[in-house]
């Protein structure tokens, strides 16, 4: 394993980001809008960054071939290795008590049912780091922690409690937009919240510095205006990331691989979920990979130069058919392959429509590609 680990292309975001520490530790990329744009079929295999899981078990709902979650951080590996094991070994309830998604005070003893599934290296990681377990690990991140200081700490100074669970209830459009000019949006609120989301609190207590390397907008004034997007446009009664961000949990507002009625799906095709701890391209160029027919890269271009992101959609098009789909998001810096490859043929009208319904509103853009 070690000599396979010296071989791996290294991305350009290991030289200065954090592999350290559980960075991400649930996914915050909208896997409603992720699976519309894949368009999953029976026969597909699918490659996705693993970051915590959730959209690559979001992806077996639709009876792929084959997930390989990869994802360069180890700590992110283990957090994905233990939600498998936990679909694979629990039911339901236990599973979301164990992850953190329902309340539970024995999360410990719902460990200890798959501890010995786990393996050897997953399972030292958590006797060091047991805290991520006692709290449930979809609490146990750099990022969560971030948002749970912005919803403990932060918006109760800007607003009460009263208005904060206000903000999360049914509303038509026009309601929504009359709450937020005439109730939300104080001065309070945009001063605070362009410190709380400038590069230097973020990159101190959310994303590594690192991932801003590439950034060329004003980083408060352009969260702050999806921000009022996803709060006026959209149904924040339905919307999983404000609930979690405004109360610190879902409440009964899930993400897709946490709805109940796709656990038995995930469960059943959990054993099509493979996790290798590696880049993408390294993956596609293994000679045993014979195609790759859906991807979902995350956000990864954000922290690379356009050069990289070319080798690696190159090397990934050596693999992937007609048809193909590539799907990716920018948060801050403008990145789009089919810019570089004519054989990339941009799915702008489905990617915009996409974007318009996405709950997780930190994005700028949603990119759906396609091979020709």
């Amino acid at each position: 394993m070690e000599e396979q680990e010296k071989a791996l292309v290294k991305s350009e975001v290991e030289d200065f980001a954090d592999f350290s520490i559980i960075r991400y530790a649930q996914v915050w990329e909208d896997a409603d809008i992720l699976l519309e744009g894949l368009d999953i079929k029976e026969d597909d295999v699918c490659v996705s960054i693993a970051s915590a899981g959730e959209n690559a078990l979001a992806l077996l709902t639709k009876n792929p071939k084959k997930v390989y979650a990869l994802d360069l951080n180890f700590t992110q590996i283990a957090c994905c290795e233990l939600k498998k094991m936990a679909y694979k070994y629990l039911d339901y309830d236990e599973c979301m008590e164990l992850i953190g998604v329902k309340e539970c005070k024995n999360r410990l003893d719902h460990y200890f049912k798959i501890k010995d599934k786990l393996s050897p290296k997953v399972q030292e990681y958590f006797v060091e780091n047991s805290g991520a377990i006692i709290k449930g690990i979809i609490h146990s991140g750099k990022f969560e922690n971030y948002f749970h200081i912005f919803g403990e700490k932060v918006l109760p100074l800007i607003h009460s409690k009263k208005v904060r669970q206000e903000l999360l209830k049914k509303k038509t459009r026009e309601e929504r937009i009359a709450f937020y000019d005439k109730t939300w949006n104080n001065l309070r609120w945009r001063m605070i919240f362009k410190i709380f989301f400038s590069r230097a609190v973020m990159g101190k207590l959310g994303r590594d510095k690192a991932f801003f390397r590439y950034v060329n907008v004003n980083v408060p004034e352009h969260i702050l205006e999806h921000t009022k997007y996803a709060i006026t446009e959209l149904d924040t009664s339905e919307n999983s990331y404000l609930h979690y961000i405004i109360n610190g949990r879902y409440d009964d507002v899930l993400p897709v691989a946490y709805r109940k009625e796709n656990f038995e799906i995930i469960k059943n095709n959990i054993d099509r979920l493979e996790l290798l701890s590696e880049s993408v391209e390294t993956f596609v160029a293994r000679d045993e990979v014979e195609y790759v027919s859906k991807y979902n890269l995350s956000d990864i271009f954000e922290y690379m130069d356009d050069s990289q992101m070319q080798m690696i959609i190159s090397q990934m098009l050596t693999k992937t058919k007609k048809g193909g789909r590539i799907a990716y998001w920018n948060m801050l810096a403008d990145k789009r392959a089919s810019k570089y490859f004519d054989s990339l043929e941009y799915k702008e009208e489905l990617s915009d429509a996409l974007l318009k319904k996405d709950k997780a509103f930190f994005y700028s853009k949603f990119i759906i590609e396609e091979v020709k």
